[in-house]
């Protein structure tokens, strides 16, 4: 049985989120349900983390979550590099691991950050997100090839209430959309790889912002495309790792990451709201459905045991490691169905 709205006025369980968040922050990996120290931190799941916690607040008013956002907020603050950038990875012993994060990284800090200059109830947060924002070195991303980078960013500002300089990064993404797209492959790139999803919420985000109906085309062609061509037997079957899909390809059916499964809901819940179709809604539910057996190999990702996700679906099964990514994009994909279950669209 389909996974139903009503399901999700339960709150999620935090368990494995807690058992993998440490002082300093989100601990990358896990050897099954166990936290791995030898992989460290990222701020890509620090960021996810602050974000997800910020929500799971919104919906549901539960103050001890403020105390895991402080916790990843501060290894954003942390890792903060002169010149307006970021760091990515830190050791269990808080080593500075890399020069530079890469560009998805910092555009997921910078989605963090505007989320927190939105959401937060703490001031002194507020303002050192704002802080950290200005200081962000961002428009040298806006000519790169990243697409994914600049759907992030994108995101960080529209939260951050940044509309004009939101609206350069939503008409970037149009023109990269005109240049790719033919009639038979509508997407940005000449390839489908990872958190594809991403950029069509980011561009639905963007039309309930700023209002202009050109982003909700796109956001609308692009999703339907993707989301028809992420199937196997009818059912969600996100983009395999293994080689991803490029145009005139062939499509990698593993491994398949609970990530791309959370950004299809993401998409197909603001596109929900932004057109009140319930085909949107049903896409949702039914991606989100992915978790719990509604996939190639009819295996739940989710161990109720430990309340944590498992890391892929391969050719054997689920990769029953259950790292940090997992956990929190699988609770962002909860959450936005949560907060439509709260408050239905009307």
């Amino acid at each position: 049985m389909m996974v139903e709205l009503a399901d999700f006025h339960s709150r999620p369980p935090l368990t494995h989120l807690k058992r993998l968040t440490t002082k300093d922050g989100l601990v990358q990996h896990a050897d099954l349900e166990v936290p791995d120290p030898a992989f460290g931190y990222s701020i890509d799941d620090n960021a996810r983390g602050l974000i997800a916690m910020l929500r799971y607040y919104g919906v549901y008013n539960d103050q001890s979550v403020l105390k895991l956002a402080e916790i990843y907020f501060n290894y954003i603050k942390k890792v903060e590099k002169e010149g307006g950038t970021f760091h990515n990875f830190l050791s269990f012993s808080e080593k500075i691991l890399d020069s530079e994060g890469s560009e998805d990284s910092i555009g997921r800090a910078i989605w963090a950050l505007g989320e927190t200059i939105e959401k937060t109830t703490d001031e002194p947060m507020r303002q050192e997100a704002k802080r950290l924002l200005k200081g962000a070195n961002i428009r040298r991303h806006l000519e790169h090839p990243h697409v994914r980078t600049k759907a992030y960013i994108l995101l960080g500002l529209l939260s951050a209430g940044e509309a004009a300089a939101a609206k350069d990064w939503a008409d970037r993404l149009l023109e990269i959309f005109n240049q790719a797209r033919t009639d038979q492959w509508r997407w940005f790139e000449d390839s489908l790889r990872y958190a594809n999803g991403i950029i069509p919420y980011a561009l639905a985000r963007a039309y309930a912002e700023l209002g202009d109906k050109k982003y909700l085309v796109v956001a609308r062609e692009s999703f339907d495309w993707l989301n028809a061509i992420s199937r196997h037997k009818g059912k969600p079957a996100p983009i395999g790792q293994e080689g991803w899909y490029f145009k005139d390809g062939v499509k990698s059916e593993y491994d398949q990451q609970p990530l791309e499964a959370a950004d299809m809901v993401l998409a197909a819940t603001e596109l929900y709201r932004a057109t009140t179709e319930s085909s949107y809604l049903e896409a949702a539910l039914e991606w989100f459905d992915w978790y719990c057996g509604n996939n190639v190999k009819n295996q739940p990702l989710i161990n109720p045991s430990t309340g944590g996700v498992y890391d892929a679906l391969t050719p054997a099964g689920v990769n029953k490691n259950q790292g940090a990514e997992s956990i929190v994009t699988y609770l962002l994909a909860y959450l936005a169905l949560a907060k439509i279950a709260e408050n239905p669209v009307e």
